[in-house]
C-alpha cells in the first residue's frame, strides 16, 4: 500500500510541489518525518501520482522510506517536452 501526500506550495512536511523541467514534469517532496526537502528526479511518477522506486529521505539521520502517491498529480496539466 502506498501512502498519499498532498500538494502544497509552502513545502510543509509531508507535501510535494510540481516542478517544470526540460525533461517534463517532476516533483519535489518534503519529508513527513524531518521536513527535509528533495527532488524526485531519480524516480518515475505514473499518471495517477504513484512514485517508484520507493522514496528514501536524503537526511542520513531520518528513517523515512516509503512507497508514496502524490495526491493531485493526475489533475496537473501535462508539460510538452521542449
Amino acid at each position: 500500500m502506498k501512502n498519499s501526500y498532498p500538494q502544497s506550495n509552502d513545502y510543509s512536511p509531508g507535501t510535494w510541489k510540481g516542478l517544470k523541467t526540460s525533461g517534463g514534469r517532476k516533483a519535489s517532496f518534503s519529508c513527513p518525518l524531518c521536513g527535509g526537502l528533495g527532488t524526485l528526479s531519480g524516480h518515475e511518477i505514473d499518471p495517477m501520482g504513484g512514485v517508484s522506486p520507493s522514496v528514501v529521505c536524503h537526511n542520513d539521520r531520518c528513517s523515512f522510506h516509503e512507497h508514496i502517491t502524490l495526491e493531485g498529480w493526475e489533475t496537473l496539466t501535462p508539460i510538452d517536452p521542449d
